[in-house]
């Protein structure tokens, strides 16, 4: 045997107890792996506006020091996934009266699914549900407690009674205090800038506002603070009053704080952060807390203090498709800021705006609040409404801006069809007077109070799309209710 021959059976040698040696470790770290994730605790959001999330996140933060955690939104979720933890933990609003926030849909329609067949999947599971609504509505927390229910019915075992809190009253507060020293969640100076009365109605102003973003991380060594259309600030007023250099943050404990949140009406690009408030005044004339202190109180130069909250049920990420976007009155902001997000690129697809407001005297705001992006190329068709331009002014005869959706259901319909063929010669916007389009499926974003307009344009929307492409929407992240 030549030495030639006997290097080649060395390297031989070596190299099957090489793999030899690597099977043994990956068989060993499967089961590992497999161990370790039934010793796991999962977290599970179900956001409708972010705050379950954000609450699920300090949750998670808060537990992560002593146990093994996943974090996952409820969009992703399945019965699956909950077997082969041995506990979960939920954090989930409830949407209107009664119904699962948008992320939580499916997961509900699969629990429905499983209750039925009379199986017990979940009988190694141990459970907590945390449930975020307002007393305000008759259903209180009813997905959180349809939840508790079925996944107790599912062979699941509570490691605890169900907990429901009013986050409108800062229940869920006490839940935040994990985050205060989060350089991203830290509550921060943002100075008025400017502010202007956008209608003519003394009685109900509507307000652009300007806020400058806190000093740079540069000057004060935190995380820069940015935002994505479809996100919310907090505002807390009591904080203007205490005296401290505009380029501190805040960091008491959340619970002993009263906040109001808004949508934002800018894109990060635009560098200042806008905001559209309508004032709100009491049955004696007196100015809301939140309202009154943005459109009055907060004098120019003044720091307001606040802190962005994630809302990523309202953030777009695709840009070519059809979009159609909906609001009244203050929800103009959230349509600002989406289309102020596809107006700055060189290419974007069409999008069709519905408005209503309601005096067509008083209140013709609309070009006003989307400046400078009113005449942007890719606004395919500005549809607007108002209740008090009709000769009858009676209740009955009003119309709004869900009746609008239905007059035009068709080329509804066509435009969410699918998206506009190509970027026309110019590089702007892509957009086309001509439907049905052909490409992308479109998408929608609601914008506005839920009692005054969302729960008619949801309506209009079931009835004109459908139930069971409404459901698809849904189910497909391309319905974004932002409601407050």
């Amino acid at each position: 045997m030549t030495e030639t021959h006997r290097l080649l059976i060395a390297l031989s040698s070596v190299t099957l107890y090489v793999l030899w040696v690597a099977v043994i470790f990956f068989k060993s770290k499967t089961n590992v792996d497999s161990s370790d994730s039934k010793n796991q605790t999962l977290i599970v959001y179900a956001s409708q506006t972010g705050t379950a999330e954000k609450i699920a996140r300090a949750k998670a933060a808060e537990l992560a020091e002593n146990e093994a955690i996943s974090l996952v939104s409820m969009a992703s979720l399945n019965l699956a996934m909950l077997g082969n933890v041995s506990k979960a933990l939920f954090v989930v609003s409830t949407y209107g009266e009664g119904e699962p926030p948008d992320a939580g849909t499916r997961f509900y329609h699969a629990l429905q699914r499983a209750k039925k067949s009379g199986a017990t999947p979940l009988s190694n599971l141990s459970f907590e549900v945390i449930g975020l609504g307002s007393r305000e509505y008759k259903q209180f927390c009813r997905f959180a407690v349809s939840l508790y229910e079925n996944m107790s019915l599912l062979g699941g075992t509570p490691l605890n009674s169900l907990t429901t809190l009013d986050s409108g009253k800062g229940e869920h507060l006490v839940h935040l205090n994990s985050l205060a020293n989060d350089s991203s969640e830290q509550i921060q100076p943002w100075v008025l800038e400017h502010r202007k009365q956008l209608n003519q109605d003394n009685t109900r102003g509507l307000y652009a506002i300007t806020l400058k973003p806190p000093p740079s991380a540069h000057e004060t060594g935190t995380a820069p603070t940015t935002w994505e259309a479809g996100d919310i600030i907090d505002i807390y007023p009591d904080m203007a009053h205490k005296k401290r250099p505009s380029s501190e943050s805040f960091t008491k404990p959340l619970r002993k704080l009263v906040g109001r949140s808004y949508t934002i009406a800018s894109a990060p690009q635009e560098d200042d952060l806008k905001l559209v408030v309508r004032e709100v005044r009491n049955a004696k004339g007196e100015l809301g807390y939140g309202s009154g202190f943005l459109t009055h109180k907060l004098l120019q130069n003044q720091a307001a203090y606040a802190q962005i909250r994630k809302n990523t049920n309202a953030v777009i990420t695709d840009t070519q498709c059809p979009l159609v976007l909906i609001a009244a009155g203050s929800g103009i902001a959230g349509v600002r800021a989406q289309l102020a997000k596809r107006a700055i690129l060189k290419e974007s697809g069409p999008v069709w705006i519905f408005y209503g407001e309601r005096d067509s005297e008083l209140d013709n705001v609309l070009s006003k609040a989307l400046s400078p992006f009113h005449n942007a190329p890719c606004i395919h068709k500005t549809s607007i409404i108002f209740s008090k331009s009709s000769l009858d002014s009676t209740t009955a005869s009003k119309k709004y801006v869900q009746h609008m959706i239905v007059e035009q259901a068709d080329a509804l319909k066509a435009f969410l069809g699918a998206s506009s063929a190509k970027a026309s010669n110019s590089g702007k916007c892509i957009s086309s007077d001509a439907s049905p389009y052909t490409g992308r499926d479109g998408q929608i974003y609601v914008c506005g109070n839920f009692e005054g307009m969302g729960k008619g344009v949801d309506a209009a929307l079931r009835d004109v799309l459908g139930e069971e492409q409404y459901s698809t929407l849904i189910e497909k992240r391309r319905y974004h209710r932002d409601f407050y």
